[in-house]
């Protein structure tokens, strides 16, 4: 009996040994090597569930060498290093996934000039001031009327039966005065069409990216909750075989909640984002879809200096500017000549009927400037003048101010975009490999190689933030720091004293 105990004790403690290397080392799951060749798209496979179940010694031959039902994780899931194409979750009613079709940027861009409503404003002011300026420059109509004079006298009809007519002959060059002011408005309002296309594409590219990186996002999330799905299943396997405790396997399960809802957050967001494209396109009712583009930067760094240098030069809002210091100039000389007298004419013409003759009358006019000169006008003109040349200044300081903060984004988005490409995301990577080759020679455990997984579709997640930032940044500099797609365009001048008058001046 006893040397029977001391020879079975032996064999029980080996079958065990075998039967918890087994557990552990053959799952279902399955994660292939990482790829270097070609970018690939996510694509999310569901986790069967795992049971482990305890074989009986008699059964432990048959069950090891039958097809495994557990995992095995000898191959490494392939870690996208690349863009992430998803369809958008179509609107109610719309048609299935496959009849949709894929946008690009060029296609919005194409849209929003076509659709937006605030182009279409902007371009009312531009002909609401030319009519102001052909208007301005027009000649006073005459006036004709009717005269008599002693109706009735000695029963005649009158001393004088007859009409007249009166034009005033307007003086000191007032009239093209008048319509040059408001063809410099014309200037201004088709300089703020311009800014205005400007904001509008500067929007609508803001806003592709925006939906394009929360696209590339749900990928990434959906990636995540596949992580976490199998950090859990992997926790129960531990848990049955005594390798963790149940507050281990309860913070997996917190892990997996967390992960859930950031993949429905993002979700969230891509719908949300979604809509902010389309009302900023002006189509509201176009269908969710896949949008074609990379978040990779295409352009040359931008460097400090010639950044400020094209936005000083080429910005609509200091060009619009200067206009209106040039408006507000002719606007000095045209208050000057108004105190100019115009000349009234007036030449009436009839039949005297009590000497039976006919006559003709000639009266001309015109008010002298005594008390009215127009002075204050002229000085509230000139105090316009001057606002106009400080706004320019103003309005320099505040472009080259709102640049800096654009240009620290932009420098720092191109940086952290540089570091997660060529280091940060290439090392996680080769981490994962080695983690991996370490776990199919039992050199280390496979929640090691999940947690190397995680990291590494974290700093996916960050570098996708960070392309979205120097999108951002750099279509704000490249877009002369235009925003605003949807407000509503701002009036070529505001309206004041001088020009509340019942025709234009």
């Amino acid at each position: 009996m006893e040397g029977r105990m001391k020879t079975g004790f032996p064999v029980t403690v080996g079958l065990l040994t075998a039967l918890i290397s087994g557990c552990a080392s053959s799952p279902e799951r399955q994660i292939s090597d990482l790829g270097e060749s070609n970018p690939v798209s996510i694509a999310i496979r569901e986790s069967s569930p795992v049971k482990v179940k305890m074989e009986e010694p008699s059964q432990l031959s048959a069950s090891t060498e039958s097809p495994t039902k557990q995992v095995s994780h000898e191959q490494a899931e392939e870690l996208p290093f690349a863009e992430y194409e998803i369809p958008l979750l179509p609107g109610s009613g719309a048609p299935e996934a496959h009849q949709q079709t894929a946008y690009s940027l060029s296609d919005l861009e194409s849209l929003a000039q076509a659709n937006n409503p605030t182009l279409i404003q902007s371009a009312a002011q531009v002909e609401a001031s030319r009519g102001a300026a052909y208007q301005a420059g027009l000649y006073p109509n005459p006036v004709v009327g009717y005269a008599s004079d002693q109706i009735g006298i000695d029963g005649t009809a009158g001393e004088l039966q007859g009409g007249f007519v009166s034009q005033e002959f307007v003086t000191g060059g007032k009239l093209k005065l008048s319509r040059a002011k408001w063809t410099q408005q014309v200037c201004i309002a088709e300089t703020n069409l311009s800014a205005q296309y400007t904001r509008v594409l500067n929007d609508v590219r803001i806003h592709f990216y925006r939906t394009l990186a929360a696209q590339q996002m749900v990928s990434v999330h959906n990636q995540l909750l596949a992580n976490s799905e199998d950090n859990l299943q992997t926790h129960k396997e531990m848990l049955n075989l005594g390798q963790t405790n149940q507050a281990g396997l309860l913070q997996a399960e917190v892990d997996l909640h967390r992960a859930r809802l950031k993949q429905m957050a993002a979700q969230n967001n891509l719908e949300q984002e979604w809509r902010d494209l389309v009302a900023m396109v002006g189509v509201p009712d176009l269908q969710c879809t896949t949008l074609k583009g990379s978040l990779e930067p295409t352009t040359e760094e931008y460097d400090w200096s010639s950044a400020m240098h094209q936005l000083l030069e080429n910005s609509p809002e200091i060009v619009a500017a200067w206009e209106r210091v040039q408006h507000d100039e002719i606007t000095v000389e045209r208050e000057r000549v108004q105190p100019i007298p115009n000349v009234l004419l007036n030449v009436d013409f009839g039949h005297n009927f009590e000497t039976n003759n006919n006559v003709a009358g000639v009266t001309a006019g015109l008010p002298l400037p005594v008390f009215d000169r127009n002075q204050g006008t002229v000085d509230q003109a000139l105090a316009d003048l001057n606002q106009s040349r400080a706004n320019v200044k103003r309005l320099e300081l505040s472009l080259m101010s709102k640049l800096s903060d654009k240009y620290r984004d932009y420098r720092t988005a191109r940086q952290h975009v540089e570091t997660y490409r060529s280091e940060m995301l290439p090392k996680a990577k080769e981490a994962y490999d080695l983690l991996h080759e370490s776990y199919k020679r039992r050199r280390a455990p496979w929640p090691e190689v999940l947690m190397a997984q995680k990291i590494y579709y974290d700093l996916q997640a960050e570098y996708i933030m960070s392309q979205l930032q120097y999108h951002e940044s750099e279509i704000a500099i490249r877009g002369m720091l235009l925003t605003g797609g949807l407000e509503v365009p701002s009036a070529p001048m505001s309206g004041g004293h001088i020009d509340a008058v019942p025709k234009p001046r």
